[in-house]
Order: structure tokens, then C-alpha cells, then sequence
């Protein structure tokens, strides 16, 4: 009878080391997985952020541009071609001369 107990006893360890095996495979696949899905996810935030600072970066380009062509208009220099451009505006010391004539 005891033979019984010891290899019922040897039985119930080998059971129990398998399923803690199993349990052990089953989270490093598990921590595995999370860790790829992880890892792409961040590639793709990486990917979006290196678009989207490029993007910034045109855009902070364009600001500055229209900024300058906004003082420009602001300056007299600026107002006078504009009134020329699209009012006809001819200076004291100018004289107007069309193509069509």
C-alpha cells in the first residue's frame, strides 16, 4: 500500500511540474505576443510622429513665408504695388502707359 501512495504521490508531482510547465510556456508565448504587438504599435506611433514633424516643419516653413509677404503688404513699398496692381494707382512723378493703346 505504501508503494501505492509514493507512486500516486510521484504521479501528482509529474502532473503538477507539467501543468506548471505548461503554465510557464503559455505566459512567455503570451508575454511574447504582447511584446510584437507592442513593438509594431510604436513603430507605427514612430512613423506617425516623423510625418507629422515633417509636416510641422512645412507648415512652419509657409508661415514664415506668408509672414514676409505680409510685411511686405505692410510696407509702403507693398501698398503702392498693390494699389498700382489693382487700383491703376499712378505716382505724382509717374506717367501711365497702357499696352492696349
Amino acid at each position: 500500500m505504501s508503494e501505492n501512495i509514493l507512486k500516486n504521490n510521484r504521479i501528482i508531482r509529474l502532473v503538477a511540474v507539467i501543468a506548471a510547465l505548461a503554465i510557464f510556456i503559455g505566459f512567455v508565448v503570451f508575454m511574447y505576443t504582447q511584446f510584437r504587438m507592442q513593438k509594431q504599435k510604436l513603430n507605427e506611433i514612430m512613423e506617425e510622429n516623423a510625418r507629422l514633424t515633417q509636416r510641422l516643419d512645412e507648415l512652419m516653413r509657409e508661415k514664415e513665408r506668408i509672414e514676409g509677404n505680409l510685411e511686405y503688404v505692410k510696407s509702403l513699398e507693398g501698398l503702392l504695388r498693390y494699389a498700382r496692381d489693382n487700383f491703376g494707382y499712378i505716382g505724382k512723378d509717374e506717367i501711365r502707359v497702357d499696352a492696349n493703346d
